[in-house]
């Protein structure tokens, strides 16, 4: 009877110990090819560093204390030279930009918050396709611009990084289309991509693309439709 009682015990300490184990990734097993954006008319088998890599590495680790210019963790990671530092071109399970997604504790990127399967991949295939700087030179098309097609791609590379947790930077969630047209309705949104003065400035240490801003500004024009 002694023997049987100790079982109930040690499950939970077993349960968590074996949960552990199984939660910690095989970096052996490469992710599923990502998507892009819709915007993008180039090769759809190439990772593009300009409109895919630099958006999402900026806002998931170049934040003040972490990896921006100010190189307060030793690198920063704003630009190529500086990303280039911490990836093995052709061999991402070689590359910290790579493996510290999967990482615990101090060593983890984004310290906050959980890469998605989509990033994880964007930096797995530009890796291993060379880690070239490259870019997709498409044209800047604003003749159909709703949120749907235009804006939620702009806000989600360059904005919910910040602008999505339980506690959004300066309280503004930006992950729905009702918070992004309140955020316009009360001029903030606005002020901050136009980078103006006593506004603080979206995206941190970096700015839009002038066919960005101008799809923003003729959303708002036209009444930010859905």
């Amino acid at each position: 009877m002694k023997r049987l009682s100790i079982i109930p015990i040690l499950f939970p300490f077993v349960l968590i110990f074996t949960t552990g184990c199984h939660n910690k990734a095989d970096l052996t097993v490469a992710p599923p090819f990502p998507s892009q954006s819709p915007w993008l008319k180039c090769s759809k088998d190439t990772i593009f560093f300009e409109n895919s890599v630099l958006p999402l590495v900026i806002n998931s680790c170049g934040k003040s204390g972490c990896h921006d210019q100010s190189g307060a963790r030793d690198i920063s990671l704003m630009d190529y030279s500086g990303i280039m530092k911490i990836v093995s071109p052709g061999n991402p399970q070689s590359s910290r930009l790579y493996t510290s997604l999967f990482d615990f504790g101090n060593q983890k990127m984004p310290r906050k918050g959980q890469s998605t399967v989509n990033e994880e991949g964007l930096i797995y295939y530009w890796i291993q396709q060379g880690a070239i700087n490259n870019k997709c030179e498409t044209p800047c098309d604003s003749s159909h611009v709703t949120y749907d097609s235009a804006i939620v791609i702009i806000t989600q590379s360059w904005c919910v990084t910040c602008h999505s947790e339980s506690n959004p930077a300066h309280n503004l969630s930006l992950t729905t289309y009702e918070e992004v047209v309140a955020s316009v309705n009360s001029t903030r949104l606005l002020g901050a991509i136009l980078q103006e003065p006593g506004y603080s400035a979206m995206p941190k240490s970096s700015q839009l693309s002038p066919c960005d801003v101008a799809i923003f500004q003729k959303w708002i024009r036209l009444g930010m439709p859905r």
